[in-house]
């Protein structure tokens, strides 16, 4: 049975991550204009391929040729990419993408030592979010010699192992000349992605909103809103009937956005079915406008029977990354809160027995009892992770 799953490409700035994607699909993540002019990935990028599975030596290949022994190979993987934004003032978009995946892919690149800031913090946020899939793609090995790339490895094997990832492969790759590409493949296609229940409570979430209609476009021929992200959990057709949350702030009060699926679209065309491992984009009849820009990013989107909560306070447990902030959160400091892909400032009320009660303002954060909480705070003027807990209130 074909499976769907979701890896992100993490790691520094400049380490490769995009250079490395476009290997392993042919594709670019950087489509937006901005993203293009400066050369890096500023918002969540997407790519996505097929993985194979050789029906004579199991190996695993991009191609329905074995790449390692040229049989015939079945398909065995859907694979959507993210490539997440390496630059430290980008790490919440990275957050916001992390809670949907399945694996990763660590890029670090041999002509820097390991660990970069950014590196750290990454893989901070993997382990807390739970990701046990995980493998390094060495990058840059054509920029040093040979020792300088030993080297590189010990450094990178020894960060992984102080990091809770001593079984990580390591993969040296050449990424513009297709090096090593095919064992990289052969790690993401080892991932182990459990089944997929369909009677769990459907949850998915919106990390991109858009609007498709052309400027001038006949009213008769407008599109609804489109919202892309991926399930949590649970499983969407076309013609369901779902909720977004929060909604639109209106008099001083959140309102929930009623809609109706009229199409399911992935990097693979349309979907009849949607379940957690694909990202995923959704034709509603939502009042365009809404999703422009994404306006509706951050948003989580459930069925008619099932109610988040979002609250103006929140209470989290809380476990402190060592040796980053000589003091707990303190009252009324400013912190930065990722839940799924929303980010919301709060101010902190109270912290005391390992708990935080925060402060979210007008600000809402749909979520449901038990959620993981990311908590950031601020270094030098840059939000850093601070720690995590779930959500008890």
């Amino acid at each position: 049975m074909v499976k769907d799953i979701t890896i992100d490409v993490v790691g520094n700035f400049a380490d490769g991550k995009t250079t490395l994607v476009r290997a392993i699909t042919s594709e670019s993540t950087l489509r937006h204009s901005e993203e293009k002019k400066r050369g890096i990935t500023i918002r969540l990028g997407y790519a996505h391929f097929l993985i194979y599975k050789c029906d004579s030596c199991g190996s695993f290949s991009r191609y329905e040729k074995c790449e390692v022994c040229n049989s015939n190979a079945s398909l065995y993987y859907r694979v959507s990419i993210i490539d997440s934004p390496g630059h430290k003032t980008l790490m919440t978009i990275m957050l916001s993408g992390a809670t949907l995946v399945d694996g990763a892919v660590l890029v670090i690149s041999a002509n820097q030592k390991c660990p970069q800031p950014q590196t750290q913090e990454h893989i901070e946020a993997l382990r807390i979010i739970g990701v046990k899939n995980i493998v390094v793609a060495q990058t840059k090995i054509d920029v040093v010699g040979k020792d300088r790339a030993n080297e590189s490895y010990n450094e990178i094997k020894d960060f992984m192992s102080k990091n809770g990832y001593p079984d990580a492969k390591i993969i040296p790759v050449f990424a513009a000349q297709d090096v090593n590409i095919t064992e990289l493949i052969q790690e993401i296609g080892k991932f182990e992605v459990p089944d997929n229940s369909k009677e769990e409570r459907t949850e998915m979430v919106i990390v991109r909103s858009f609007d498709i209609n052309r400027p001038g476009a006949d009213i008769n021929e407008l599109k609804g809103g489109v919202l892309g992200g991926g399930l949590k959990s649970g499983s969407l057709k076309t013609n369901d009937s779902v909720v977004v949350y929060p909604g639109v702030y209106v008099k001083n009060s959140w309102k929930p956005l009623k809609t109706k699926i009229l199409s399911i679209q992935s990097e693979f065309g349309h979907e009849k079915e949607a379940e957690r491992g694909l990202m995923i984009g959704l034709e509603t009849d939502l009042d365009p406008s809404l999703a422009r820009r994404d306006n509706l990013a951050g948003s989580l989107i459930v069925k008619n029977d099932t109610v988040p909560l979002f609250k103006s306070r929140i209470a989290m447990k809380y476990e402190a990354i060592q040796n980053k902030f000589s003091k707990p959160p303190q009252k009324n400091e400013t912190v930065l809160l990722n839940v799924l892909s929303s980010k919301v400032l709060g101010t902190v009320v109270s912290y005391s027995n390992n708990g935080v009660v925060i402060n979210l303002g007008n600000s809402a954060l749909p979520y449901f009892i038990g959620e993981r909480a990311i908590l950031s705070r601020k270094i030098n003027n840059v939000w850093t992770i601070a720690g995590s807990g779930n959500i008890y209130e």
